[in-house]
């Protein structure tokens, strides 16, 4: 009796923590930091080693990014990037807090509207499903199956904008 009891409430607890790391996502959706150096892949991806600040005073990281902007990174420079699909995926939203205009493409999949705000669903075989805030100007335009290609702006409170 007492070896099913434990049991059991051995099951509770591995149950409980699951469902704890299910709901905390531990890939932040975006991060500033400073770049340490830049190693060119190509025109348009490139390695970066950023610090780490989570880490320790002295801790660095190395990232890697398929960005326009690439050709454009140095020693020194402040750069706030996003991540999608899971991390898989890094979009440089700004450099030394001007916004890159980096365009990203894909397909709507699905519009609605929330307690008004307006959200688009895209799908992109880069960065996945994702879903973004415009304005309701834009979003009136925009339709459901048709492909947008758009920009996010440094200051992430805002909508994404379209080229």
């Amino acid at each position: 009796m007492k070896k099913a009891l434990l049991i059991g409430m051995f099951v509770i607890i591995a149950i409980l923590c699951w469902v704890w790391y299910s709901m905390n996502d531990l890939t932040p959706i975006e991060s500033t930091t400073h770049i340490v150096s830049v190693e060119l892949q190509d025109d348009s991806s490139c390695k970066v080693t950023v610090r780490n600040p989570s880490k320790g005073h002295d801790k660095t990281k190395t990232e890697t990014f398929e960005s326009p902007s690439c050709n454009k990174l140095k020693e020194g420079d402040e750069i706030t990037f996003r991540y999608f699909k899971e991390g898989k995926y890094l979009y440089i939203v700004s450099v030394n807090k001007e916004s890159t205009k980096d365009p990203l493409t894909g397909v709507i999949t699905k519009k609605e509207e929330n307690e008004g705000r307006f959200y688009i669903h895209v799908v992109s075989p880069v960065f996945g499903i994702e879903t973004f805030q415009m304005d309701k100007k834009d979003w009136k335009k925009v339709h459901i199956k048709s492909n947008i290609t758009f920009y996010i702006d440094h200051d992430w409170g805002k909508t994404i904008k379209i080229l």
